[in-house]
């Protein structure tokens, strides 16, 4: 048995000394020399597992060419690695080690319950019955309305018009002040199967919902990592032909629903001589939107994809039955929001939840001690805790990860509490009907009007002086001036004369 030389791995790893070993031992292979599996599997693991370098390695170099020579080495390595492994796989044949994949999340990726078979029953009739099986059985072509947040800036607009180019027979109407939930019974009157709506926050935007009309549902989605058009290098023109609609990685039940969902925003039947291609990409929950034209290289026997744009990265946040209606609609799916760990609290802050926490138990409770904490921390009547429940209302109503609301607390029946209505009926105030607003407002023009009047032709009257003269009024006895034909006395000069008696 010939066995394998030790190979230098370490400051000075030279790839062609691995190679030309490995050529030597499969040359003694071929000429008659036994090298056993277990020899050449023992190898194959010390290969996998051989050291590589280290920073340390490249002291002598300048500090700023340090970092550039060990990426280079570590790819030199590896690939010198991976040759030595192939040439080893390739000589134990049949009994080579199978290859092992890399792992990355999706190959790690636990199984998921709700994944769907394709010979699934149960969900192939309820996407039968669903909502969009108007669509996917062509009693229907879509007809989208795309609207904005109210008063909406440049940015969000220039997205819009991006959207437009790519979805075909959609329209762009500014929602200005008008209520989401009036906007939806607008589009249902027009006769729109899909309305999209786009939010902005500064100035940007930065979520997206889906409604799916009559019947719903509604999706709510983050936008992240937005591109325009004119943003990507080397990017093309759109144009009107029907696009292909790729939709990869939907594979759960609610990754269904999605997916049905952008897909009654096209066309049924893509005009495939425009060569264009909308992809819905889902990986990691996350979905992301690329928008492609084929191009055909070389007579045919090479493609490649011209991107188009816009580019974006969507997120789902909740989905929803229904049309759009936050308040009362029913939620099939909401994303968990994660607080931050106590842990990453302060001691103090710490303190006072669990302080909180042992108040709530004993409230509840009526019995249960609170123990040291009671007697350290609280006191007197602090110590009972607030027997009113407090409600708050905060952040975008049309966002329900951000708003929430709490019943506003009315009293306990109970207890012995009298109920606080709703509203109070109460006598309208005096003085504020219709014909009322009108005289005021006709009074008010009549004394504006005669204060205009007399401020600019007799101000003396408001003043309390009743006249005041322009001077052009005064003649020149009531001003003491002299007529011209009367020499002045304090002149000194003598007029007839041509340059006067002074010279």
């Amino acid at each position: 048995m010939v066995g394998w030389p030790t190979l230098p791995i370490g400051e000075e790893y030279e790839v062609r000394t691995i190679l030309k070993v490995n050529n030597s031992m499969l040359k003694r292979e071929g000429s008659g020399c036994a090298v056993d599996t277990a020899t050449l599997l023992k190898r194959y693991e010390e290969v996998k597992r051989s050291a590589t370098v280290r920073k340390d390695d490249f002291k002598t170099l300048p500090r700023s060419e340090r970092g550039t020579a060990l990426r280079r080495t570590l790819k030199k390595n590896k690939r010198a690695r991976q040759a030595e492994r192939e040439k080893i796989r390739e000589a134990l044949g049949d009994n080579a080690p199978p290859k092992e994949e890399p792992k990355t999340i999706e190959s790690t990726r636990e199984y998921d319950v709700t994944m769907v078979q394709e010979d699934d029953e149960e969900v192939k009739h309820d996407e039968d019955n669903d909502e969009f099986a108007q669509y996917f059985n062509r009693e229907s072509s879509p007809k989208i309305l795309i609207t904005m947040s109210p008063f909406a800036k440049k940015t969000t607009w220039k997205f819009c018009f991006e959207l437009r180019k790519c979805i075909p027979n959609a329209e762009i109407f500014s929602r200005k002040g008008v209520p989401l939930k009036k906007v939806v019974r607008q589009a249902m009157s027009k006769a729109y199967t899909d309305l999209i709506v786009v939010h902005e926050d500064h100035k940007k935007p930065n979520g997206i919902i889906f409604c799916h009309l009559p019947e719903g549902p509604t999706a709510y989605f983050k936008i992240n990592s937005l591109k325009f058009s004119k943003d990507i290098p080397r990017c093309g023109e759109s144009t009107s032909h029907y696009p292909e609609i790729v939709l990869n990685n939907f594979n759960t039940r609610l990754g269904h629903s999605i997916a049905r969902m952008f897909a009654c925003l096209f066309p049924h039947d893509p005009k495939y001589l425009g060569r264009r291609v909308v992809t819905f990409h889902n990986q990691r929950d996350y979905i992301f939107f690329r928008h492609h034209r084929y191009e055909f290289k070389k007579e045919g026997e090479k493609a490649a994809l011209l991107e188009l744009g816009p580019r974006f990265t969507l997120r789902l946040k909740w989905l929803q039955k229904g049309t759009f209606d936050t308040k009362w609609g029913e939620f099939e799916w909401v994303l968990k929001f994660r607080p931050p760990s106590v842990r990453m609290l302060s001691r103090n802050v710490a303190l006072a939840a669990a302080v909180q926490k042992l108040r709530f138990r004993a409230q509840i409770g009526g019995s249960g001690s609170l123990g040291p904490l009671r007697h350290r921390f609280v006191w007197g009547e602090d110590a009972i805790g607030p027997q009113v429940p407090v409600g708050f209302k905060a952040g975008a109503p049309e966002n329900p990860e951000l708003h929430t609301y709490d019943g506003v607390y009315k009293g306990t029946p109970s207890k012995g509490d009298k109920i606080i209505p709703d509203y109070f009926y109460r006598t309208p105030t005096m003085g504020t009907t219709y014909i009322d607003r009108c005289v005021t407002y006709f009074i008010s023009a009549l004394l504006w009007f005669w204060f205009t009047y007399h401020m600019y032709y007799h101000p003396g009257h408001i003043f309390g002086h009743w006249y005041m003269p322009y001077l052009h009024e005064f003649t020149d006895e009531e001003l003491g001036i002299p007529p011209d034909s009367e020499p002045d006395p304090e002149y000194w000069g003598n007029h007839g004369k041509e340059y006067g008696t002074y010279r």
